[in-house]
C-alpha cells in the first residue's frame, strides 16, 4: 500500500487514481492511464483546431461578402446617362424629361 503524493491518503496497490483527491498515482502514470486533465486538454486542443477551421471559412466568406458589397455600392453610385435627342444634354437614365429643355426622353 502506498500514499498519494498530493494529499497523503493511503492508496490501494492497484489504484490508478487517489480516491480522495483524484490525482493520478505513479502506477496510473506508468500504465499510461489518461487523467481527466489529459482528456480535457485533448478536448480543448481538438476544439481549438475546429474553431480555427471555422474562423478560416468565416474569414473567406466575409471577404467575399465585402467584395460583393463594394461592387454593389460602386454600381449603385455610377450614374448612367441618356442623351436628349432635342438638345444633346445628358440626363440620368431614370429621368422621364430632359432637365435642360423639358423634352420627354423616353417614348
Amino acid at each position: 500500500m502506498g500514499f498519494c503524493h498530493k494529499c497523503g491518503k493511503k492508496l490501494a496497490e492497484d489504484a490508478f487514481f487517489c480516491p480522495n483527491c483524484g490525482t493520478r498515482t505513479r502506477k496510473g502514470e506508468e500504465a499510461g492511464v489518461p487523467s481527466a486533465a489529459d482528456d480535457l486538454k485533448d478536448a480543448f486542443s481538438k476544439m481549438g483546431q475546429e474553431m480555427e477551421k471555422a474562423f478560416t471559412i468565416a474569414a473567406k466568406e466575409m471577404q467575399k461578402a465585402f467584395k460583393t458589397a463594394g461592387e454593389n455600392i460602386r454600381k449603385s453610385t455610377v450614374k448612367e446617362t441618356i442623351v436628349c435627342s432635342a438638345c444633346g444634354e445628358k440626363s440620368e437614365t431614370n429621368a422621364t424629361f430632359c432637365h435642360s429643355c423639358g423634352k420627354k426622353l423616353k417614348e
